[in-house]
Formats: structure tokens, sequence, C-alpha cells
């Protein structure tokens, strides 16, 4: 039990490194820093479906300071958890369980029906979900580009992100699914104007490749399951920018 608990810690320190890093870089103080963890916490355990009392006890809080915590999360500070959230979540379940829309407030509990509805009008605009012949919601056009220079969009697609780096953590790391997960690093040198070429090239091959596999599902959806595919590219060092 000693040695569950020591590897937990070690892979909850690895992953806690990267919100340090960015904490160090931004210079934010400890007493913010953990106050934002403090929220994180909350907000993920509230998702989970815990009442706020359960919350309070396990994290060792009191019944004043749980309160403090819900008024900040419905604060704007964090309108791009809540509001693209909500339609990431909902297209999530829509292609998963192909729901009435009457059956979206009961499956994700977390929401108001308000912004379910409001998260479902956009959704349909958008043609990202649509209304199958029997009713039924079901995922609507492929590949739909989501890009927007909106900062809370924007946010959105890092928490996406980083949701499906947790999942491959505990899959490949913890589960030890070696046929269905993986985490691979390749660390290589090459001209900027090469790579910038090569990421638009690659992309292009990934969104045909990965059109096949949907399609492949599409006539056997009886066998097929979720997955999400993360991807970066990045210099290896931010020594080059401006760090005032």
């Amino acid at each position: 039990m000693a040695n569950l608990l020591a590897t937990q810690l070690k892979l909850e320190y690895s992953l806690l490194r990267v919100a340090v890093r960015v904490a160090a870089r931004f210079r934010i103080p400890m007493r913010t820093l953990s106050e934002l963890l403090r929220l994180a916490y909350f907000e993920v355990l509230r998702h989970e479906g815990l009442t706020q009392a359960e919350i309070g006890r396990r994290l060792g809080q009191t019944d004043r300071h749980m309160r403090s915590l819900a008024q900040k999360l419905r604060s704007d500070f964090f309108a791009a958890e809540r509001e693209p959230g909500v339609m990431r979540e909902l297209e999530t379940i829509v292609a998963e369980k192909g729901p009435l829309p009457q059956e979206l407030a009961g499956l994700l509990p977390s929401f108001s029906e308000f912004e379910l509805k409001r998260a479902l009008v956009e959704l349909l605009a958008e043609k990202r979900v649509a209304a199958g012949p029997d009713g039924r919601l079901q995922v609507g056009a492929r590949f739909v580009q989501l890009a927007s220079d909106q900062f809370q969009r924007r946010i959105d697609s890092l928490n996406q992100f980083l949701d499906g780096l947790q999942q491959a953590v505990m899959h490949r790391l913890v589960y030890d699914q070696k046929q269905t997960s993986t985490i691979k690093t390749i660390s290589f040198s090459a001209n900027p104007a090469a790579v910038e070429a090569f990421i638009a090239q690659f992309e292009g091959t990934l969104r045909r490749e990965v059109a096949t596999l949907e399609e492949q599902a599409r006539l056997d959806p009886g066998s097929a399951h979720q997955f999400t595919l993360g991807l970066t590219f990045a210099p290896s060092t931010d020594s080059h920018l401006d760090d005032k």
C-alpha cells in the first residue's frame, strides 16, 4: 500500500510541475497558486457530482470556505470553463450516447437547463451536432475546423488538450494499456520554416487517416469507442522569448 501511495504521489508531482513552471514564469505568489489549486479541486469534485458538504469533507475545508469557492467559480474569471466547456461536454455526450434533447439535463447535471439549451442551439448552428430522423442527437459534419481568436475558446481548447493528456497518462502509465494508448516524445533539430511546412502536411495526413477510422466505426458502431489524440509542436525552450 505504501508503494502504491508513493507511486501515485510521484505521478501527481510530475503533473504539478507543469503548472508550477508556468506559475514561476508568471511570478505567481504561492498563496495565489494554492487558492487556484483549491478552486480547481473544488470544480473537479463538483463536476463529479459531489455535494458542497462532501467536497468540504474531502478537502478538509469549512462550509464557509466552500461557499466562498462556489461563489468564485460563478465569477467572470471562470467564463472559459463554463461557456465553451458545456458545448464540448455536450458534444461528447452526443457522440457517446445519441440522446434525446430532453435527456441532456440528466446526463449533464452540473450544468443548468439554460446553459444546455444555449449550448445545443450553438452546436446545431455550427453543424457540430444534428438531429436524426428519430429526434436523437448525433454528431454532425466531421472535422469542423474550430479556430478562434477569442480567449475563452482558446482556454477551452487548452482544457480539452489537457483532459486528453490526463486520460493518456491514466490509460498508459496507470492501467498500462499499450494497445490503444501511448505517450511519446520526439526531440529533433529543424529549420522553423521547414517545421511549419511539416506541421501543415502532417495535419492534413492525420485528418485523412482519422476520417478513415471514423468511416470504419460508422460501419460497425457496436465496437467503436471514443478516443482523444493530442499533438504538440513547440521549441524545446523559451529562452528566446522576451521574459519581461
